[in-house]
């Protein structure tokens, strides 16, 4: 038996894609990927055994790291199921690190939102320093984090592999091209971008 105990619960991207009447507990829906066949090789998709030893050599329960669960639709129209852990930006605040950016994506407005002109939120994934073979993710909406990562998306789209996602999201693919270091100025979360 794992022990999941490490994380403070479940983050999830890509819930509309859940039927209405599953239970979100991770054996539940993890039942539900495997049935629909959305899991294909567990020891990249889903956080357990190695991937979790590696967790608790540079995390605590108290750093309130989650599971995130992500569901989305390829290219093709193909349902995948990943599971990542997410690091609050408080946590990587906390640890002082310097990340390595992934890919980071601008989750569109709905009628009802919009923090950022057309934008509702910043999702990016990440690789955290020491630990090799994990992506982490992690989002914001904090004003200074969001324009920075604007801005830069404004000066590199023409650099890097941008699209419009199938859900709407805006996406700019970097692997690691951009690191970012996280702090906070009073009650502000702010970021240095570098290149």
């Amino acid at each position: 038996m794992l022990d999941y105990n490490i994380f403070s619960g479940m983050v999830f991207w890509g819930s509309e894609y859940f039927p209405k009447n599953l239970r979100l507990s991770l054996n539940d829906i993890r039942k539900w990927a495997y049935t629909y066949k959305m899991v294909w090789d567990p020891e990249a998709q889903l956080i357990s055994g190695e991937r979790l030893n590696r967790l608790y050599k540079y995390f605590k329960p108290e750093d309130q790291i989650s599971i995130l669960i992500h569901v989305c639709q390829n290219d093709k129209g193909e349902m995948n199921y990943l599971e990542y852990p997410y690091i609050p930006v408080k946590t990587l605040i906390k640890y002082q690190v310097q990340i390595e950016i992934v890919y980071w994506q601008f989750l569109p407005k709905t009628t009802n939102s919009g923090i950022h002109g057309e934008y509702a939120e910043l999702r990016f994934g990440f690789w955290y320093p020491g630990v090799t073979g994990d992506e982490f993710a992690s989002m914001s909406n904090a004003k200074f984090v969001f324009k920075k990562f604007y801005d830069l998306f404004n000066n590199l789209q023409n650099e890097f592999d941008t699209k419009v996602l199938q859900n709407g999201f805006t996406n700019i693919t970097i692997d690691g091209a951009i690191k970012a270091k996280f702090f906070k100025i009073g009650r502000f979360y702010d970021v240095e971008l570098l290149q």
